[in-house]
């Protein structure tokens, strides 16, 4: 027997029982892709079950802290008082102002002057008051004024333009 064909006899019986024991030992060579091969199973081992504590819906909640108002609760009125209390604001912010009628070119402490007096005072101004008020002379005879604004109702808004509205349209109160 020629040397190469005992060698090829001898390699080609080594793959075969190589790929029996790895038949036997794997179940099978298609046993991983079969769904259906049956697998040991392992035995289930008993769990530890910790004691669960009972839910209870009785929950305490904590009230948030009630937000202080940054301004006075009560609004001076008094004319006299208004006059000292926006006056001397100024004196804190602008110590070199010894005329009424000083120009607020810097914002900065115009909004200061404003906030404080509106916090001193309790009277609050409006948006559209700001641009208005360029003086220490506007801010003094903005707080002095009176802020009486007239209700307006549609009551009497009909009541009031009763001759120039159509005659079908009227105003029927809610009972």
């Amino acid at each position: 027997m020629i040397p190469s064909r005992r060698i090829f006899a001898l390699a080609s019986t080594r793959y075969i029982h190589t790929t029996r024991a790895m038949m036997a030992e794997s179940d099978g060579l298609f046993g991983k892709i079969n769904p259906w091969a049956k697998k040991e199973q392992t035995p289930v081992q008993p769990t530890t079950t910790e004691e669960e504590t009972k839910v209870t819906f009785n929950v305490d909640y904590e009230d948030a802290e009630e937000i202080i108002s940054w301004k006075r609760s009560d609004v001076l009125t008094d004319v006299d008082a208004i006059e000292t209390t926006v006056k001397s604001v100024i004196q804190h912010h602008l110590p070199q102002a010894t005329e009424t009628s000083l120009p607020l070119d810097d914002l900065n402490i115009k909004f200061q002057i404003l906030k404080d007096s509106m916090q001193q005072t309790g009277k609050e101004v409006p948006n559209y008051q700001l641009n208005q008020l360029k003086t220490t002379q506007d801010i003094l005879e903005f707080f002095k004024g009176s802020f009486d604004q007239k209700e307006l109702t549609v009551e009497t808004f009909f009541e009031e333009h009763k001759d120039t509205l159509p005659s079908n349209l009227t105003f029927a109160a809610r009972e």
